[in-house]
């Protein structure tokens, strides 16, 4: 699994739009995505839900990101790992921390603290997650909405970030040496690794619609 990254994310607590009263509706977030050493930053910001859970956020980062989930994953939120139940009827227990069970309302101290998503074994790829604004109103409707982002996220099998890096610095230049990282997503044509297609990522989006 990835190597974890240590977090700041407990310096500044996030901006309330509101004061807290249980009797309230389940707040949205507005969650920004990063992933660490990217130069340029690769990053999204999304407006969710409350009672989304770990499982449905998931989902939505695999659309933001534009990946097809086919490796394994895991939440860190603040000092717990969350991650998929069995999947397998045979088995009838599931992770203590099954993503599935828990809403984002219910860990919002641990997501203003450390909040991190690791996607694939080995050297794989890691999301810091910071928690920018709380919003009383439940603003984020029924589903996702992608506010904003930047940069195109590196394809599944450019193997982790540095990788990634190593392979741009390398065609910046001309080609020179990226023969030496043999990467399928270097004769793509069609990737701009400066593009983010957001208008693309809100129509996946709309159909993460979260009911409780």
């Amino acid at each position: 699994m990835a190597k974890i990254l240590k977090g700041d994310f407990g310096k500044d607590k996030p901006a309330r739009s509101g004061g807290v009263d249980p009797d309230k509706p389940v707040p949205s977030y507005r969650l920004k995505l990063a992933v660490p050493f990217s130069d340029p930053l690769i990053w999204r910001t999304l407006l969710v839900p409350g009672r989304m859970t770990l499982a449905e956020l998931h989902r939505a980062i695999q659309i933001c990101m534009g990946w097809g989930d086919e490796g394994s994953h895991q939440f860190l939120v603040g000092k717990i790992f969350y991650q998929p139940g069995f999947g397998i009827e045979d088995y009838e227990r599931k992770p203590e921390y099954d993503e599935a069970a828990f809403e984002l309302h219910q860990l919002e101290d641990g997501m203003a603290f450390l909040f991190s998503y690791l996607y694939d074994g080995g050297d794989g790829w890691e999301l810091q997650i910071a928690l920018e604004e709380i919003i009383e109103s439940a603003g984020a409707g029924d589903h996702p909405l992608l506010v904003d982002g930047a940069n195109n996220c590196p394809p599944e099998e450019a193997g982790d970030i540095h990788q990634y890096q190593a392979v741009l610095a390398a065609l910046e230049q001309g080609g020179a040496g990226a023969g030496t990282i043999r990467l399928d997503f270097e004769d793509r044509g069609d990737f701009d690794p400066f593009f983010c297609d957001n208008e693309g990522i809100n129509t996946a989006l709309k159909t993460l619609v979260v009911k409780r």
